[in-house]
């Protein structure tokens, strides 16, 4: 077995990995359905279908590349949905940065009125910080799992 196949192969710790990775975003996708459903206030009136396709996409492609690594068992049959992910997430964040559909003074108004105080302090600024950084990261993502799909290797 070449060091490319030995690579590709996920590891069981990476299975796990992946797993706890993709519960997490589906916490997080559920985490977002719940304030569109319940109409929190959360998203403001520029959120539409397309800031739903731009939110809800790249998690749900991100997804599927957990799924195809813990299911398959190879990195890089995952690697088609990773790029697109992180593309779709630079796209996304940009015209989130721009049209910005979000009211963070909502952001713990899903969960328990104890537990609410946990989400608070978020400011729309502090929102703003991780969109500012997926503008790059998600690309640069992008650009690392089209190497290494086109490598072959993990």
């Amino acid at each position: 077995m070449s060091t490319e196949q030995v690579a590709d192969i996920v590891t069981s710790g990476q299975k796990l990995g992946e797993a706890l990775i993709g519960g997490a975003l589906l916490l997080l996708t559920g985490f977002f359905v719940l304030h569109q459903t319940r109409q929190t206030g959360f998203f403001n009136q520029n959120f539409g279908t397309l800031e739903a396709i731009l939110l809800y996409g790249p998690l749900l492609l991100a997804i599927l590349d957990c799924a195809v690594q813990v299911i398959g068992g190879r990195h890089n049959p995952a690697r088609p949905f990773e790029a697109a992910s992180g593309l779709l997430l630079g796209v996304a964040a940009v015209w989130f940065l721009i049209h910005f559909p979000f009211e963070f003074s909502h952001l713990g108004d899903v969960l328990p009125e104890a537990l609410r105080p946990l989400l608070g302090w978020v400011t729309n600024d502090l929102g703003r910080i991780p969109l500012v950084i997926q503008v790059i990261a998600g690309p640069v993502g992008a650009i690392q799992a089209i190497r290494a799909f086109l490598a072959g290797g993990g």
